[in-house]
């Protein structure tokens, strides 16, 4: 099996295409899911937004409007500056 096919066995995709897509391997202590694309351990969500969005912009990073770090749904994702990631994070204050 492909890898690319391979990192969906890890996804637990039962709340439907709006709902949250958890990681239900190996998740690091910050809650980021660890995705193996068959070259190297990426970060989950990266990975699959890649296989079904496409790249990610240069110079910019994913947030997950769900707030949560599990989720890999690309629904969920949103290529943004880090400026960007870090206003919208929980705890900012302007």
């Amino acid at each position: 099996m492909k890898p690319e096919e391979r990192v969906w066995q890890y996804v637990d995709k039962s709340a439907g295409p709006d709902g949250c897509w958890p990681w239900i391997g190996t998740k690091g202590t910050r809650g980021y899911g660890s995705a193996w694309d068959g070259k190297r351990t990426r970060p989950a969500h990266r990975y699959a937004y890649e296989l079904l969005a496409g790249p990610i912009p240069e110079g910019l990073q994913l947030d997950h409007l769900c707030r949560n770090r599990g989720c890999v749904n690309p629904a969920h994702l949103e290529a943004v500056t880090n400026r960007e990631n870090i206003l919208r994070g929980i705890g900012h204050t302007a």
